[in-house]
């Protein structure tokens, strides 16, 4: 018994000396996981000035229009609690009954931000995003977030980063073979344009641009009295340079009456222009003549 008692006791020193040098297991605390509002937060915070296009201010900026619009999205904007949450968070404000208007205008310029900043989707237990970087030449980051915030970015390329007032996938140009959709043009191709007489000549397309856009992007369509129509960016300009969401109901768009000017969601991820030969930058989409954003350098 005694010779039990004394490695008995030695077991026991030896464990409390153990103990004191904190070598005893501690249990693993759960990974942290981030809601998707929190999650974009983070992408924001991560890469400096991200460019976007503010609905409010492009293509047409009216005055009063965005603290119009905060007041009457609010109610939608609190309905989504998660998205909610992280504002209120980003902004240091109180979760409350009420707002003044003031805030209402700092939560909707956030809700903004996360919904038109960057694009962010759950895929497989992860967040596949995509954003751009710098005005102009700069440049579109793609990658992946975990729900704890570890991101990798799986590509980086140069991006022409503006706000588009172009065309959409599917808007046929009058060429003197038939038309043609203008996504499928081509620097040398020959289309259709005015000169500065005013005749029809045909002319050569002498520079091309597409725009990456936002899922799903804001654009108009702008329809006329004898059956012509067409879908662009708000901004793009008409022959006389007015741009195509500033028409309204019983104005003339080339020659006929616009009947109705709508507001409509483009999913195809891409707006178009492209320039060709001659002084005017004039040509036909889906028959209609608009004048086009690039310049003649």
């Amino acid at each position: 018994m005694r010779f039990e008692s004394k490695y008995l006791l030695i077991f026991i020193i030896a464990s409390l000396v153990f103990m004191s040098f904190g070598c005893t297991e501690q249990p693993v605390p759960p990974p942290v996981e981030y809601t998707e509002p929190e999650l974009s937060y983070m992408l924001l915070a991560r890469f400096d000035n991200v460019f976007w296009c503010d609905p409010d201010f492009y293509p047409v900026a009216r005055a009063g229009q965005e603290e119009k619009n905060a007041v009457e999205q609010f109610l939608a904007i609190r309905a989504n609690e998660a998205e909610f949450s992280a504002i209120l968070t980003h902004l240091g404000l109180p979760d409350k009954a009420d707002y003044t208007d003031a805030e209402k205008l700092q939560i909707y310029r956030e809700y903004k931000k996360l919904k038109y900043a960057l694009q962010i989707t759950p895929s497989g237990g992860v967040y596949d995003f995509s954003l751009r970087v710098g005005e102009g030449q700069g440049e579109r980051i793609d990658g992946t977030i975990t729900s704890s915030g570890t991101v990798t970015i799986l590509k980086r390329e140069a991006s022409i980063n503006t706000c588009p007032i172009c065309l959409v996938s599917g808007t046929l140009i009058d060429t003197p073979t038939g038309q043609i959709s203008v996504e499928r043009l081509r620097e040398g191709m020959t289309v259709w344009t005015l000169d500065d007489m005013g005749s029809r000549v045909e002319a050569a397309v002498i520079k091309t641009a597409w725009t990456q856009v936002a899922v799903p992007f804001p654009v108009v369509r702008v329809s006329l009295g004898d059956g012509r129509s067409v879908t662009a960016s708000g901004g793009h300009p008409a022959a006389d340079g007015k741009p195509l969401g500033e028409y309204r109901a019983c104005d003339i768009l080339d020659g006929a009456a616009v009947i109705s000017i709508d507001s409509v969601l483009y999913s195809g991820g891409v707006t178009y222009d492209f320039l060709p030969s001659g002084v005017t930058g004039l040509y036909w989409a889906n028959h209609i003549l608009l004048k086009s954003t690039l310049a003649n350098d």
